[in-house]
């Protein structure tokens, strides 16, 4: 692997932030596309590559608060056998530079005229409220990567727990967050269309796929990627929008969210509206794909540094 293929490589894993020598789930391996390799190609020069390229590989993306990890079939399910699944995670010993910008947040959750600090807001809390749905209702732990398949829900539980936190919060009355009541100014079909707006950004994200269809409704999991990336940083990575929200405070003004350690379930559902953090290199980076048709056996059983 030369200097110009590990940029490639990098592009690529910037891009779509995981590479399958055998795609899981029955999806197409991804097809080159004008400026990119193909994920078969891809594939093959991580496999390929001399540890001296390994470490050049690594060192570069160290530079960037990144690493690559691999993980084999028997690592986790749904990695299909034989197969090899790559993926790109910020590595929380690092410095995480701001690499992805917020600006599709804002463009994906603004409905009206809302401030950017009202948009991290609404951001914020459907992240807690998703969590909510994906670990707490499991009683599942952020370790609990393994179970990332039984991760599920259909977008009518989202908007029904964000309906209920509404109400918590506005029986709050004087009680509540100053900074939080904005999120009482909904009327008509805002919140399903927040909710839609959320869904297809952690879609774009590589953190949650579509895996079945009942009763006319998507059920979307969680994904793998999605799973290690809650493991590695927890709730504990926000930021980004965490700032935005203060920056907009009056002088000593404080928010003090209760956020449980990393490794426990996140419950939304309290007395106090939950805050969190957010840090865009978390949410960004993948996108959809041109594919290709068939699966190519996998040729090579290279080492992987498992840093």
């Amino acid at each position: 692997m030369n200097m110009m293929e590990m940029g490639e490589v990098v592009a690529y894993l910037l891009r779509y932030r995981t590479a399958e020598r055998v795609p899981s789930g029955g999806r197409k391996r991804r097809a080159a596309r004008e400026g990119q390799l193909s994920e078969r190609d891809v594939c093959a020069l991580i496999d390929d590559a001399q540890e001296s390229e390994r470490e050049a590989l690594r060192d570069f993306l160290a530079g960037q608060g990144l690493r690559l990890k691999v993980f084999e079939s028997g690592d986790y399910p749904g990695i299909a056998p034989g197969s090899r699944f790559f993926a790109l995670l910020p590595d929380p010993e690092l410095e995480q530079p701001p690499l992805y910008t917020r600006e599709p947040v804002f463009e994906a959750l603004k409905l009206r005229q809302e401030s950017r600090a009202e948009l991290a807001l609404w951001y914020l809390q459907l992240w807690l409220l998703l969590h909510t749905l994906i670990y707490t209702r499991l009683n599942r732990a952020l370790s609990d990567v393994s179970r990332y398949q039984e991760a599920t829900f259909v977008t009518r539980e989202l908007v029904e727990l964000v309906r209920d936190q509404l109400e918590t919060l506005r029986g709050l009355g004087e009680r509540a967050p100053e900074n939080s009541r904005v999120l009482l100014d909904e009327r008509g079909e805002d919140i399903p269309r927040r909710v839609k707006a959320f869904i297809d950004l952690l879609l774009r994200a590589g953190h949650l796929e579509a895996v079945r269809e009942t009763d006319d409704e998507d059920v979307w999991q969680q994904t793998l990627l999605g799973a290690l990336e809650a493991e590695q940083i927890g709730v504990h990575h926000l930021t980004h929008l965490i700032e935005l929200t203060s920056s907009e405070r009056e002088p000593g003004e404080t928010i003090s969210p209760e956020i449980p350690p990393a490794g426990e379930a996140v419950d939304a559902r309290n007395d106090e509206v939950p805050v969190a953090q957010i840090r865009e290199a978390d949410m960004f980076g993948a996108d959809d794909a041109q594919t290709e048709d068939g699966a190519e056996t996998p040729s090579t059983d290279a080492e992987e540094d498992r840093r």
